[in-house]
This record gives structure tokens, sequence and C-alpha cells, in this order.
């Protein structure tokens, strides 16, 4: 795909921020429940690593890992019209396996709760989602193949922050995130000798609750 003007730069800002800003660094591991429309909810693991600018403002930078195996019901659909052949067949085909790994450069302002302990917090990302998707070859349904797919992506959230230490606290958030890679590929079937271009599209768009612990240093 070609990248944006935006893309671009959400890229360079990113790594540009690892090396020059900040002043006390960080590094949370999260892990929750991501309820994207393509599929059902999975689980969802993250790392996020920031630096702070000041007392109630950090950057950084957050990666995540999305696994799900389904049966994409509108593709069954698709090719139920391409081919005739409805049943188990066209189900096998479309069972399809998605490793998600959304990369953000993320900004997040922190406000302490009078006469608490507890600190409120929203967030937002921008950066691009990396789809790799495992899908049956559509001559030999026994075979699998392996496609990546790139999309610019997007995440704002909010959540609770409870100190556990000096250096470490306790973290519940809930993000809303954005994208929906895809690609295309071209099928022959040998049967009625017909030929067809399917795009397969990915629709990450959903809530995103974790829990996490964060750790300073």
């Amino acid at each position: 795909m070609r990248f944006s003007p935006v893309t671009w730069f959400c890229a360079a800002f990113f790594l540009i921020s690892t090396f020059i800003f900040g002043q006390d660094n960080s590094g949370a591991i999260k892990f929750g429940v991501q309820v994207p429309q393509v599929t059902d909810a999975g689980f969802v693991l993250g790392y996020q690593w920031e630096r702070s600018i000041d007392r109630n403002f950090d950057i950084g930078w957050e990666i995540d890992w999305f696994h799900k195996t389904y049966t994409d019901e509108n593709f069954v659909s698709e090719l139920n019209d391409f081919n005739g052949n409805i049943g188990t067949t066209n189900e096998l085909l479309a069972k399809t396996t998605l490793y998600n790994f959304p990369t953000h450069f993320t900004m997040e302002a922190n406000f302490p709760i009078k006469d608490s302990k507890l600190r409120v917090f929203g967030s937002v990302g921008l950066g691009l989602d990396f789809l790799f998707i495992s899908y049956k070859d559509y001559s030999n349904p026994d075979d699998g193949n392996t496609k990546g797919a790139v999309d610019f992506s997007w995440r704002a959230g909010a959540g609770i922050i409870y100190p556990l230490g000096t250096n470490s606290e306790l973290i519940f958030e809930l993000n809303y995130h954005s994208s929906e890679p895809s690609w295309q590929y071209e099928v022959h079937d040998d049967r009625t000798g017909r030929t067809r271009t399917f795009e397969r599209s990915y629709d990450m768009r959903g809530l995103m609750t974790r829990v996490g612990v964060r750790f300073y240093y």
C-alpha cells in the first residue's frame, strides 16, 4: 500500500520521541480483551514504553498482539455466489487466523483525584496496524497461505491509575481502536472456469479493555 504523509509523520515522530524527549522512563505490561468488528472477542497483550515530559504528561510508544481463529461468514457468502459450492468446503476456505500487531506513538495526560491516591488519565495513539492472515489455498483447501496487510491506526482511551509502590502502579483502561487492513487476491475455479478477484477486509474497529502494571526506572 502507499503510505500517506500523515503516516510518515507519525512514524518519524514515533522514532524521534524515543531518543530526544523526556526525563523519567517507564514500561508497562498490559493484557485484556479486544472486541473487533471482524470477529468475536479475543485476548490482547501489549507493552508500552513512556517518558515523562512533566508531572501530568507522557509520550512514548506501544505495541500489542491480538490472535484469533474464526470462520469469515461474509467470505463464505461470497464463495457461495462464486462457485455455488454451498457447504463445508467453502467454510473450510473461509477459516481464517489473524495475528495483529498494532504499533502506536502514544500521548497520555493524567490528573490526580482530590483526597485520593487514584489518578485518572486520557490517552491517544497514532500509528500502523500490521496484520498477518493465515488462510486456506483455494485450489488445495488442506494447504495454508500467509498474507500481510498494513493500515493506518488510531486509538483513544481513558482509565484509572493506582500506585502500588514508589516506582510501580496498577492501570485499568478502556480504549477504542480503529483500523481496517485489507488485501486482494485472484482465484480461478477449474470446475466452473470462472476467475474472480476477492477483497478480504478485516475491520479491527472496536473496544478494548485492559489491566496492566507500570514500572518506573
